[in-house]
């Protein structure tokens, strides 16, 4: 190996050259990485709790929605009519409501909108058309015919009118009178046609 001065010093520059650009590039790699951005990575498909709890709690509000009371007014009502106006399949009214045929429907006061299909919350018709007063002395006819196992209207206005639709007071006097024709049966047809006599016109609507 050669000892002359001048060669081993430029050996050892060409050595430190060559150290100093290994060094500038390694710090320059080093310094392209660190400023990169972040990778790109696809968004997890792992679902959001939070989106999870908001996805239940919309469905419980939705099972938990109730039925809502449509009082009927027949001269408009029918199941294809309220089918359009709640927004509910027909077949849905007539199953939550036991009808297995449209023209039953005339024989109801009220119908259940279900819940299931109608989010409103909000009855169409919530009262009964004829007014509050007039359901009830309705009712009380008709518990009156039931009762007294009566099947006839009138006699049913009759004796509720003469009790000032005191209920039991005009059930009373019906059994009181009928009591009273069992005992004495050859007058008994006498008293009950005189009471109707008095009775005057009728007026009907149940």
């Amino acid at each position: 190996m050669c000892n002359h001065p001048l060669l081993n010093a430029s050996v050892h520059g060409r050595e430190a050259i060559s150290s100093a650009r290994s060094s500038s590039r390694m710090l320059s790699r080093t310094t392209h990485i660190s400023g990169a951005p972040p990778p790109y990575s696809v968004a997890s498909s792992t679902p959001n709790a939070d989106d999870e709890k908001a996805a239940l709690a919309q469905a419980a509000t939705k099972e938990d929605a109730p039925d809502i009371l449509h009082f009927l007014d027949h001269r408009h009502d029918s199941i294809s009519s309220l089918s359009l106006r709640y927004g509910v399949p027909a077949h849905a009214l007539r199953r939550s409501n036991n009808i297995t045929s449209d023209h039953l429907l005339l024989g109801r006061r009220t119908v259940l909108i279900p819940g299931e299909y109608y989010r409103g919350g909000v009855s169409l018709s919530p009262r009964p058309i004829e007014g509050e007063d007039e359901e009830l002395r309705k009712g009380k006819i008709r518990r009156f015919m039931t009762s007294c196992k009566v099947s006839d209207y009138d006699i049913a206005v009759l004796y509720l009118e003469q009790s000032s639709y005191d209920l039991e007071n005009a059930v009373t006097a019906y059994l009181d009178d009928e009591t009273w024709e069992q005992e004495n049966p050859a007058s008994g047809k006498g008293k009950k046609a005189d009471k109707y006599k008095n009775r005057g016109p009728f007026w009907r609507g149940l």
